[in-house]
């Protein structure tokens, strides 16, 4: 039964993430489009948003927006609601933007009816963010902007967005237009008419979901797969595999054993410029190289390879693929950014000196990374941060590969108990990753994504117990239903 509005209600059961400190108070605030609020100067950059967002007019003291008078950190704030009048404080645009979505929050799942309370908040980890993978599916800029609207709504700051794989390339590098004309499309192998499925973001979409998630305050990781996962690329410019193709853009889903040869220096070429073209177009500090699942068959047979093994000095090949880690991590240094990999760039003999793995295979990468001195994003697939997996291993339910329940989310943290004092300093955060094998279109993935990301949300924020996460889960639906977003709503364990 879904739960209509409530004059009794407290705060802390229409909130998820849970904030830190919040104490109830009598009353209650009724939000309607008459109310005005006023902003400090500071926060003048997100007034448009909060305008849109609550459905409020500037000038007037229903709603006020100040700076902090004591110290809070840049993501915090304070959150005062009495029966007359609302106040939000923070020192930051992002710590106002967060105290704005947790009354947006209680607005949607409680029909605008804010209860009275005191709220002091802030997160624990810095890095809370989500996957999108757009090659092996294209999804349009309308229905990311969707996403990125749900994902701030729950205090996420990071949107890492896997734009190449084996399945498809889907963004722009000047000097490569079969990018577009080749690598952007695939034979649709469900078909027997020769029907091709794809799509291509313009530089324009790059900027306009970057502008969307800024005005939100979350941060842009564009992601490049190096040196495996290229057969799209291959397929527009085959010299830059090992055997010189033909190759095709697979419409299959796997590992396969043709990628970019490290021995061709038309490769580091071609990476040079599309990691420029990243550069120049996203502005956040970071770039993913990728660096998972790549065989090394083709470079055990490739003259090429063997030259540069043999000029460089590798002993093998996974020596082969640390080199070539190295060259793309320069890359991106010298773009003025700063590279993260998947946790397969440890099995590399050296790393780059400010590379940060972002561990999937299980925790154990990250307790590796951290231990050696290097920052981590933990996203294990083992521990409900997989988000194509199935909600249960009910046969009827979708999802690829394995089961992620809401208990088994609702139950992850990013530090382990193993980890010591500096290794624990090292974990930055944590995000959940939605691969899109079998997640054709946006209403799917926002049905894989809900409600176990907003769970994620709150292992980040303030983590919370899987008990009081099931006390919120019916106003956790009303929120999304709210805001048109499909979600699951079956068992949890």
């Amino acid at each position: 039964m879904m739960i209509s509005y409530n004059y009794q209600v407290t705060a802390d059961k229409l909130l998820m993430p849970m904030c830190k400190s919040l104490e109830p108070k009598e009353g209650v605030f009724r939000l309607h489009r008459g109310n005005s609020f006023s902003c400090d100067p500071v926060f003048q950059d997100i007034q448009p948003l909060v305008e849109s967002l609550l459905h409020l007019n500037m000038g007037g003291e229903d709603i006020l927006l100040g700076t902090a008078t004591k110290g809070l950190s840049s993501e915090g704030y304070t959150l005062k609601v009495t029966k007359d009048q609302i106040v939000a404080r923070a020192v930051t645009s992002k710590g106002m933007l967060n105290a704005v979505q947790t009354l947006r929050q209680m607005a949607l799942a409680n029909d605008n009816i804010i209860p009275c309370c005191v709220i002091e908040d802030e997160p624990q980890y810095r890095w809370r963010g989500f996957m999108l993978d757009c090659s092996r599916h294209f999804f349009n800029v309308q229905e990311i902007k969707k996403l990125l609207d749900s994902a701030s709504l729950h205090h996420l700051n990071v949107f890492h967005w896997h734009l190449c794989d084996d399945q498809g390339w889907r963004f722009p590098v000047e000097g490569y237009p079969l990018l577009e004309e080749i690598a952007s499309k695939r034979k649709d192998r469900d078909y027997t008419d020769g029907r091709i499925y794809g799509g291509f973001y313009s530089k324009e979409d790059l900027l306009e979901v970057q502008r969307y998630a800024h005005e939100r305050k979350m941060i842009v990781v564009p992601e490049i797969e190096t040196p495996g996962h290229s057969s799209a690329l291959l397929a527009a410019y085959p010299n830059l595999g090992c055997s010189g193709g033909p190759y095709e853009v697979k419409a299959q889903w796997g590992i396969f054993e043709d990628v970019l040869c490290p021995g061709n220096d038309d490769s580091l070429v071609f990476l040079k410029a599309a990691i420029t073209t990243l550069a120049s177009i996203f502005t956040d500090d970071y770039i993913h190289i990728g660096g998972d699942e790549c065989p090394h068959t083709r470079w055990e047979q490739c003259p090429k390879c063997q030259k540069r093994m043999q000029e460089e000095n590798i002993a093998n090949t996974a020596g082969l693929q640390g080199w070539f880690t190295s060259k793309v991590a320069d890359m991106v240094k010298l773009a003025g950014k700063r590279c993260i990999g998947w946790d397969e760039v440890l099995e590399a003999p050296f790393l780059p000196d400010n590379l940060i793995v972002m561990s999937w295979r299980g925790a154990k990468g990250g307790f590796e990374a951290s231990s050696k001195g290097k920052e981590v994003i933990m996203c294990p697939n083992t521990e409900g941060l997989y988000l194509d997996y199935q909600h249960t291993d009910d046969p009827q339910e979708p999802g690829d590969l394995g089961v992620a329940t809401i208990k088994e989310t609702a139950s992850f943290s990013p530090i382990k108990k193993e980890m010591d004092a500096q290794q624990k300093k090292l974990i930055l955060g944590a995000q959940g990753n939605l691969w899109t094998e079998k997640i054709c279109f946006g209403r799917q993935a926002e049905y894989m994504l809900y409600p176990r990301l907003a769970v994620i949300a709150e292992r980040l924020w303030q983590p919370q117990s899987y008990e009081s996460v099931q006390a919120r889960l019916e106003w956790e639906y009303k929120k999304l239903e709210k805001l048109d977003i499909n979600c699951y709503r079956g068992k949890t364990e």
